[in-house]
């Protein structure tokens, strides 16, 4: 600005020729132009523009024609804000301040919208009037600009919590663009149909009254759209934005803003689900009629469509896991509706059974193996029983159709009566039971058969969950009421399950407990007779120390329907259920492993039982033992311990048990190579093919679903035990021949080199020591004797380690790929094959195999890339490697002959040669030896190639040992 002020000819301006200005001007001027802060000086009556370098951008594109020129022509659009200010100043007012004005001024052909923050003050004339005013300016154009943009973004991450669905969460956000007029003059939202063919209108900003071609509900998704349309295909196909230019040529007049301006262009923006390029929606908005679309503006519509992305993916996942919970709600009803039913059902064949089962019982003259055995039956029934009742419970309770009878009692004696019933079931698990049940002031009004249900099941639950210290139970007054707490020094809840403890059908998965049997529905049960009672159940647990649950029964009557409650009672106090609840807990008591009596010597093999159903596992034993030696444990943990103090021939062992499950077993017992092939037989009571599946994934040999017939599981344990023997006579069949295979590699490797090294030798004598006596055509010969020897013996060499490799054993350890093949193509590269082969390593996963038997692999495959080489170029072998899933998978490639595909089935077998010998020297068997170590190892090999155009040859392996996986 001083340079263009020098060479200004000021006469020709209404300031005058420059020796004429006032002093004052001239050191005001000197000012403004040694300054860095943007400013201008107006000078005289007209207020004649003077300013430095700094203010220059504010002018945008008045510059030049500005200098000298009075204020009101050169801020004409703006003067009626500006004028008054300036001349209140000039008339002897005080200075100005003015933060963050906003004013639309004339830029490139537009009114665009300006914020400034600046201050008018007065600057003195020679005379002492005010000769002029001195303008100091900031424009904050971007800084407000920004702070609405960033305003607005938040509040659409703020209220994308009231989008419970996806439909309303559109709904949200173009609510909350629409308050964003000056930088979104309209938002149009289109949603497409599943196939991509159609998008629909589902959300508006800013034209909720205009219904002209912009504003199409339906817009067909095709290759070629008209010129009235939006280019929403493009968008989806590439898909990236699109800036649509001169939008009133496109579609006509459109909708005025708040100042008058229409807006004439626009931009799509794709909405994609994270990890797809194919959009979901699209994103129509406006740009507005008074900014530039630059590159800030562009990362505001950016960070705007990423926002809206983020508040979909929001109510996505908050309608998806509200169906979910529904779905598992009426899954839950569905259940109980159908166990309810069922158990209708049931009831009367239990009826049935228990009846005829307590009258054989009351026979004064049953022996005792059969008295056993009807206990077993009756206690078994009285457990299905109370499953039965306990259904129906749930299903009168959901349809409140429930029985209860609210009476008074005395609840300190008949809880202490209650909990008594289980001394003698926590004195054998070795645990301390403490009972403190102070006498109420009042009685408390409860149903009798509820309560009995609600203590019986805390009992139960802490006795099977608890295995060293105790349990204690206490009721005592509390505010209101009655508080019984039930506390334990058990295994604890896990925090994360504690809020689901009460769901029904929840089972903590993993936890250690006594039984694995169960439904998932005891504690359910509790929660909602508590409930009917008015009352609350809460629960306090530290994972590893122990558990309390606390019930809180309301005094009084008036909280109870009144329909329910009855103030005499005829109810007896004496526990009615008690008794099959202690008949369940004592199952799961600690069960020495022992050994049943054994078979006559002639039937003997031994086979192991493991259940943790103490009934189940009798009835086990007792069906074995006629024709078998048999040793019955409680869990998987104890299986295999007797597994390696002693080995059987069969295990027999249920899926769902404490501890270690059969499942756990099964992978324990094939991990170790003493148990890898000993037969076991699954029982479980999860039927279907998945649960079969699942076992024998596992490495079971058999699976069989309860309940089951006794003749099917003799049939079953008979058949493996006889296809066991059938295995162990072939093993030693086969360890045999591989002891004489070996004796014969020896003996051939010793009979067939002696003979091949004498020949070899003789030969060499006379290549060597008479070379005179021979001509041309003997030497010759004698050549062609010793390359056969060689080649006779490189034979008998290949197919000695293709023998050794069958009976070989595999020692797995980690090692570093990288490193082994680097040492490998060192030393062939110093050959004559590989002297001037180019040779590429890329980076290479950790190998987990025999490394002695891997370096052979890699050996024979980058020789062979090597010997395959093409004379017309330089040989170039390409390495790499990769982890895919469960398998690191290698590759060498190669720019050599190549081979013709058709042929790859013969590729990998002993002497299959692709290729005359008089090209490539070779064996044959190179190859063959990598197929039958990379299969040793489990992997897979395999090769592609065009012919002369090179071949890639691969071998994959495991990452982890079968014990790892």
């Amino acid at each position: 600005m001083s340079a263009l002020m020098r060479s200004t000819d000021w006469s020709k301006t209404k300031l005058g020729p420059v020796e004429n200005w006032p002093r004052s001007l001239k050191t005001m001027l000197g000012v403004v132009l040694g300054s860095r802060f943007p400013m201008l000086l107006w000078w005289g009556p007209e207020l004649l523009h003077l300013y430095n370098d700094a203010y220059r951008p504010i002018l945008r594109d008045k510059h030049p024609a500005s200098l000298a020129a009075p204020a009101a022509q050169v801020w004409s659009e703006v003067w009626d804000v500006a004028g008054p200010m300036a001349r209140s100043v000039q008339e002897g007012g005080p200075a100005t301040w003015t933060e963050d004005l906003q004013l639309f001024i004339s830029s490139g052909g537009m009114a665009e919208e300006t914020y400034f923050t600046f201050s008018y003050s007065p600057v003195p004339g020679d005379d002492g009037a005010i000769g002029g005013l001195l303008n100091t300016v900031q424009e904050t154009t971007a800084k407000v600009q920004s702070e609405r943009q960033i305003r607005m973004l938040h509040d659409l991450s703020a209220r994308a919590a009231e989008g419970k669905t996806e439909e309303e969460a559109y709904r949200v956000a173009a609510e909350t663009l629409s308050a964003n007029e000056l930088d979104l003059p309209f938002v149009l939202f289109y949603l497409l149909d599943e196939k991509g063919e159609d998008a629909q209108l589902v959300a508006v900003s800013g034209w909720k009254d205009y219904q002209g071609p912009a504003k199409p509900v339906h817009l067909p998704i095709a290759q070629h759209m008209t010129a009235v349309s939006w280019p929403l295909a493009e968008v989806v196909r590439t898909p990236r934005e699109l800036v649509v230019e001169d939008l009133a040529a496109r579609f006509g007049p459109l909708p005025a803003g708040r100042w008058n301006a229409r807006p004439n262009q626009a931009i799509v923006l794709p909405l994609s689900r994270a990890g797809r390029s194919t959009p979901y929606a699209l994103l129509v908005a406006g740009v507005s009629p008074h900014r530039a679309l630059d590159n800030r503006y562009l990362r505001f519509f950016r960070a705007t469509a990423a926002q809206v992305m983020s508040a979909i993916a929001t109510a996505r996942a908050y309608e998806a896991e509200t169906n979910r919970a529904e779905a598992l709600a009426e899954i839950d009803r569905a259940k109980t509706t159908f166990f309810s039913n069922v158990s209708h059902e049931f009831r009367t064949p239990l009826t049935l059974l228990l009846g005829p089962l307590e009258m054989l019982l009351a026979e004064a003259t049953l022996g005792g193996e059969t008295r056993e055995r009807l206990g077993q039956m009756q206690r078994n029934a009285l457990r299905l029983l109370r499953l039965v009742n306990a259904l129906l419970d749930f299903s009168r309770m959901e349809a409140g159709r429930h029985s209860a009878r609210f009476v008074p009692t005395d609840l300190a004696r008949y809880t202490a009566d209650l909990a008594s019933a289980f001394h003698s079931a926590f004195n054998k698990a070795g645990l301390s039971f403490a009972v403190d049940c102070r006498s109420l002031a009042a009685p408390i009004y409860v149903d009798r058969d509820m309560w009995e249900k609600i203590v019986m099941n805390l009992l139960s639950n802490a006795l099977k969950f608890t295995f060293e210290g105790g349990v204690s139970v206490r009721l005592a007054p509390a505010e209101g009421g009655a508080l019984l707490i039930v506390k334990d020094t058990g295994i604890g809840i896990p925090r994360g399950e504690q809020s689901k403890l009460f769901h029904r059908f929840h089972r903590v998965e993993g936890a250690r407990s006594r039984s694995y049997e169960g439904t998932g529905i005891g504690l359910a049960l509790v929660h909602e007779l508590v409930a009917l009672h008015g009352g609350t159940i809460r629960v306090a647990s530290d994972e590893g120390k122990g558990t309390e649950f606390a019930v809180m029964l309301r005094a009084g009557r008036d909280h109870l329907p009144p329909e329910h409650v009855a103030e005499a009672s005829d109810a007896s106090t004496v526990p009615r259920s008690a008794a099959a609840y202690l008949d369940e807990a004592l199952q799961w008591l600690p069960y020495e492993s022992r050994a049943v009596a054994s078979p006559p010597a002639k039937l003997s093999a031994r086979v192991l039982v493991a259940d943790d159903n103490s009934d189940l596992r009798t009835f086990l034993s007792s069906l074995l033992t006629p024709h078998y030696e048999v040793q019955a444990v409680v869990d998987g943990r104890q299986a295999l311990a007797a597994v390696q103090a002693r080995k059987p021939d069969l295990v027999l062992s249920d899926v769902m048990m404490p501890n270690l499950d059969g499942l756990g077993l099964v992978r324990a017992l094939r991990e170790n190579p003493e148990t890898r092939t000993l037969p076991v037989i699954l029982l479980s009571a999860r039927a279907g093919q998945e649960a079969s599946l699942e076992g024998l994934a596992a490495g079971a040999d058999d699976y069989l679903a309860k309940p089951f017939t006794s003749q099917e599981l003799l049939a079953r344990v008979r058949t493996h035990l006889t296809m066991a023997r059938a295995r162990d006579e072939l093993v030693t069949k086969l360890t045999q021949a591989n002891e004489d295979l070996r004796a014969f590699n020896s003996s051939v490797s010793h009979d067939l080199r002696a003979p091949l090294r004498a020949l070899d030798g003789f030969a060499g004598i006379l290549e060597e020591d008479h070379a005179a006596e021979l001509n041309d055509e003997a030497r010759r010969k004698i050549r062609i004797i010793r390359d056969s020897v060689q080649r006779m013996a490189d034979i008998v060499d290949a197919l000695l380690a293709l023998s050794r490799i069958g009976y070989q054993v595999v020692k797995k350890e980690r090692f570093d790929t990288g490193a082994l093949v680097a040492r490998i193509c060192t030393e062939l590269t110093t050959s004559d094959t590989g002297a001037d082969a180019d040779i590429s390593i890329g980076s290479l996963p950790q190998t987990l195999a025999d490394q002695t038997l891997l370096r052979q692999v890699w050996v024979n495959l980058i020789s062979n890339a090597l010997k395959y080489s093409s004379t017309r170029v330089r040989p170039r072998v390409q390495i790499s490697g990769f982890d895919k899933g469960e398998e690191s998978v290698f590759c060498i490639k190669d720019n050599g002959v190549g081979f013709d595909m058709s042929n790859i089935d013969r590729l990998f077998g002993v002497f299959q040669r692709l290729h005359r010998s008089e090209e490539f020297s070779g064996t044959g068997i190179g190859l063959a030896i990598v197929k039958r170590i990379v299969e040793k190892h489990l992997g897979r090999v395999w090769a592609e190639s065009t012919l002369n155009e090179g071949a890639a040859f691969f071998f994959s392996l495991p990452r982890q040992n079968e014990s790892e996986r």
